[in-house]
């Protein structure tokens, strides 16, 4: 009965580490007006499927690193805004980066933040 039960627990731990790891997408954002950086930390980044479908956010730390993790393989696509008040919107652009994603990769991403007009 002692052999079994080994034999039950070597085959669960074969099994736990061939199965795949979750892909993730990392990277820096920052906010920048001309030469000037504006912010690094709090800018929300969107994570997106290709339909168009928000399916995560996420902060930046103090100098900008954040990371989407848990994501399965395919294409996404990628955003980030700030806002200061009401009059001072900052954002990547009507063009989000698209990304591609697949087990137990994980992606850099650069996003830069202008001011929307």
């Amino acid at each position: 009965m002692k052999r079994l039960f080994y034999i039950a627990i070597l085959i669960t731990a074969v099994m736990a580490s061939c199965s795949k790891d979750k892909a993730e997408i990392y990277g820096k954002a920052i906010a920048v007006s001309g030469s000037d950086t504006v912010a690094m930390e709090g800018i929300t980044v969107k994570l997106y499927s290709e339909n168009a479908e928000l399916l995560k956010t996420t902060t930046t730390y103090s100098e900008g690193d954040f990371v989407l993790q848990d994501l399965t393989s395919g294409n996404y696509f990628i955003g980030a805004t700030i806002s200061f008040g009401t009059d001072s919107v900052y954002d990547t652009g009507n063009q989000p980066q698209l990304v591609y994603v697949s087990d137990e990769i994980s992606k850099k991403v650069s996003l830069t933040l202008t001011k929307k007009n």
